[in-house]
């Protein structure tokens, strides 16, 4: 179709939904639309120039003439209706797809590695979240041997992993208000002894090298024990 080669010369052209998208032939940046008027004007400055012919075959002659002749409105509306056709002719626009490097499988060192980070992260969450109970409803100074303040730990968060395994989406609406780990999990012990250190103020040596905690009294405490100590001072010198 002439019209076509008229409008693709030096472009590259293609359609996209009811637009004609062209840019300059060679370069990669994305085609952007054409409007059908510019088109138009493109195509009819082609044909106006339109040479002389002795050996043009009747569509040619015909053409000419009405260009010549014919009526402007006509005319205008036929080379309108010409460049539609080019577009309902042109190659379909397919926006260039980005390929993305998938990330490498990991091997199973790694699977293993990231597999062991996750279990400590949820022993750690777990060994907080259950010394935080337990220093609410110890009393302060209340002493307690190591392995003991541990083995309480273990079977309670053994429990906790059984409620999670038996209903999840019980155990994360309850987890939600933060009192809970998401994923609880039985802490070993040096894991344990690690969080319990920070939270309780680390483990001190009492007779016969037992380890021992002592749970630590919080800010109101204190201030009632001192009330106390207070009073009982007031009450000695009144006897």
């Amino acid at each position: 179709m002439f019209a076509g080669l008229v409008l693709a010369d030096g472009h590259d052209l293609y359609a996209d939904g009811g637009a004609i998208l062209r840019r300059r032939a060679g370069e990669t940046r994305d085609p952007g639309p054409e409007d059908f008027a510019v088109l138009a004007e493109e195509l009819r400055a082609a044909l106006d120039v339109l040479p002389d012919r002795d050996d043009a075959g009747r569509p040619y002659v015909d053409l000419r003439k009405y260009l010549d002749d014919g009526d402007p409105r006509e005319l205008a509306a036929y080379i309108r209706e010409t460049v539609r056709a080019v577009r309902i002719a042109a190659q379909r626009w397919r926006p260039r797809v980005e390929r993305r490097d998938r990330p490498a499988p990991l091997t199973a060192t790694e699977r293993q590695r990231v597999s062991r980070d996750r279990r400590r992260a949820a022993e750690v969450e777990s060994s907080r979240a259950w010394l935080v109970i337990w220093r609410e409803e110890a009393e302060p100074g209340e002493r307690i041997t190591a392995p003991d303040l541990y083995g309480q730990a273990a079977a309670d968060v053994a429990g906790w992993v059984a409620d999670y395994e038996a209903d999840p989406e019980a155990w994360a609406e309850d987890a939600e208000d933060g009192d809970y780990p998401a994923n609880p999990a039985v802490p070993g012990p040096r894991t344990f002894y690690r969080v319990a250190d920070a939270a309780l103020g680390g483990r001190r040596t009492g007779t016969r090298n037992v380890r021992y905690y002592l749970a630590p009294a919080v800010a109101a405490e204190l201030y009632d024990l001192a009330d106390e100590m207070h009073a009982a001072r007031e009450r000695l010198r009144a006897a």
